[in-house]
Order: C-alpha cells, then sequence, then structure tokens
C-alpha cells in the first residue's frame, strides 16, 4: 500500500490531525485581547474599522506579519507592503482583487503549506469577478424599473463569494473618529464599507485610541446577538519600529 505524503512529507493522517488542530487553534496576533475578540480560526470572516491615519488602521499588516513570524503560512492583500516581510508571508499587491483571487490564495503552498490566515487590507478595493451571461438577455418589465444593484450591495456579494476554509481578516477605515456610543449606521451612509462590512463579517470589531497603549472596541456584530454593541478596552501597545 502507498503512503501518501504532501510536499511537507507529512502522511494524508498527519495531514488530517494538522488541519483540525489548526482549525481548533486561534491565529494570534499581536495583541492577546484582540485574538480573543476576532477569533480568527477555521472559517471565520473577521472585519476590523479603524480612524484613517491612526496607528490601528494598519491593523491588517501587522496581525499578517506577527501571524507570519509566529510561523504561519500567511496571504496579505494590500497596496503598501510591510518593511518586513517574513518567508511564510506571500504580499499580493492586485489593486482590485476579485473574489476568485482570493480564493485561489488560499491553495497555493508557502514553505510546503498551504495558506492559515488571508489577510485584505482595504477590502473595499475588492472587485467581483465578470460572469458571462447564459443567453440571451430578456426583458422583464418588472425587472427594467427595479433599482440598480447598489455599489455596497456588489461588494457584499463579492466578500460572500469568498468561499475558503481558513480564516479571512478584512479590514477599512473611515475618516471619522469612531463613535462607539452608537452603531455604525447612526453615523455613516449605508452604503461605506464599513457599514458593508457587518453584513459579511462576524465579528465586526470598530475600534477608537483611548490611551497610549489601549484602545476601545466596540463588537458591531458578533456571532452571539447578545454580544453585538458590546465594548471592551483592549490592551494595544504600539509596536516596535523594526530596525
Amino acid at each position: 500500500m502507498t503512503r501518501q505524503i504532501d510536499s511537507s512529507g507529512a502522511s494524508v493522517t498527519e495531514q488530517l490531525r494538522r488541519h483540525r488542530d489548526e482549525a481548533a487553534t486561534l491565529v494570534p496576533t499581536p495583541w492577546p485581547d484582540l485574538t480573543q475578540l476576532a477569533e480568527l480560526n477555521f472559517r471565520h470572516k473577521a472585519g476590523i474599522i479603524a480612524q484613517r491615519g491612526t496607528r490601528e488602521a494598519k491593523v491588517g499588516r501587522d496581525v499578517a506579519v506577527h501571524a507570519a513570524n509566529a510561523g504561519l503560512p500567511v496571504v496579505l492583500f494590500t497596496g503598501y507592503p510591510p518593511s518586513t516581510q517574513p518567508r511564510t508571508l506571500v504580499v499580493k499587491e492586485t489593486p482590485d482583487p476579485t473574489d476568485s483571487h482570493v480564493n485561489a490564495a488560499a491553495k497555493i503552498h508557502i514553505e510546503g503549506r498551504t495558506p492559515r490566515l488571508i489577510v485584505i487590507e482595504r477590502y473595499e478595493r475588492l472587485t467581483r469577478e465578470p460572469h458571462q451571461p447564459y443567453g440571451e438577455p430578456m426583458h422583464d418589465p418588472v425587472d427594467d424599473v427595479s433599482e440598480e444593484e447598489s455599489w455596497g450591495d456588489r461588494l457584499m456579494w463579492t466578500v460572500r463569494n469568498i468561499r475558503v476554509d481558513i480564516p479571512v481578516l478584512l479590514t477599512t477605515v473611515v475618516d471619522e473618529v469612531p463613535d462607539l456610543a452608537w452603531p455604525l449606521g447612526r453615523w455613516l451612509h449605508i452604503d461605506h464599507p464599513a457599514n458593508v462590512m457587518t453584513d459579511v463579517c462576524k465579528p465586526t470589531i470598530v475600534l477608537a485610541r483611548s490611551s497610549p497603549e489601549s484602545v476601545e472596541a466596540r463588537l458591531e456584530v458578533d456571532p452571539h446577538e447578545y454580544r453585538s454593541g458590546e465594548r471592551s478596552t483592549l490592551a494595544w501597545k504600539p509596536l516596535p519600529r523594526p530596525s
């Protein structure tokens, strides 16, 4: 009987055990409080919203680099590559990635392993994959007068078409100082990327700096609905600058 092995030398049984262990383990972040709140494991799509220009705004890159430094294979979609790039980090600088780009990224091999995490910075850059019509378009009087699909709807469906078994972290920014006293819909337009994120990411976390070493977080959406709207303080020390 032939013993099947992958490129890292692991047997099928070893691969299954490793995948099971990985699915139950949270992906580490530079801040343990965030690790617990974001719950990056298995199929979770988690979203983080921060104010533009703050140190929290680059949370996607920070998480990607940290996880890669811990030895996890990570794919980062960004327009601004990190200055430090560990061996297990693959950076995709595609300006307008599609759902197919992301789905394909989950299958690449990094140091002999498939990714454990995908990070998409400024996820509103995502573009829907063009679909060919099945045949000649049919004219329906009802459809002809219906409202055109909004940009927010297109973004939502693009994210939903990302179908991978590993966790995906998406980030976006707001220009306003985040008002954690109110739901996003009270202070942002319905089609703002941050609002759209709540439809596709569980959890969605809004961040606002509260002190030099802490951040206030609001769970805008949470898998446990009773926690949505809950606020907490996260220990969040600035990361050392790369030498």
